[in-house]
């Protein structure tokens, strides 16, 4: 009576799919719940979040200018308590200074680049809640090019 219930669990353990692996396939990385996803940089979506995370660089910069993004290079999300983005963006120096802006809101399209235009790569990491309307930028990373 043992017997072929011993063989009968050791053949069911031998099966493809009897650990939850039903294609056979080690899962990829990108597929597993909270993984990494790579965005398309053109992306709607990712111009607003390096949009967002340029703009709290520039209110934390001690540089006198402003600065706006040229290319997003590389765009990552995760889906951690909200939304986790991790951007490289290029951005270089603007003609506007930041004392001669009055108001709350800039809109940097209509700065132009600095002739002598100082470029960075920014590392970013944004945390996006959109349940509680919060939009953080939890590190930055950049280096002149």
């Amino acid at each position: 009576m043992l017997l072929p219930l011993l063989v009968l669990s050791v053949a069911a353990l031998t099966l493809p799919g009897a650990h939850g692996d039903l294609g056979g396939d080690a899962p990829h990385p990108g597929n597993m719940l909270g993984a990494r996803t790579t965005l398309s940089t053109s992306s709607s979506e990712v111009k607003e979040v390096a949009q967002k995370a340029v703009e709290i660089f520039n209110q934390a910069s001690n540089s006198e200018y402003f600065f706006k993004g040229s290319k997003v290079i590389k765009a990552e999300k995760q889906l951690v308590t909200g939304i986790k983005y991790f951007l490289t963006v290029e951005m270089g120096s603007t003609e506007c200074r930041k004392d001669m802006v009055t108001g709350s809101k800039l809109s940097l399209a209509g700065c132009p680049f600095s002739a002598e235009e100082e470029k960075v790569q920014c590392e970013f990491e944004m945390l996006v809640v959109p349940w509680r309307n919060e939009t953080t930028l939890q590190k930055t990373s950049c280096t002149p090019i």
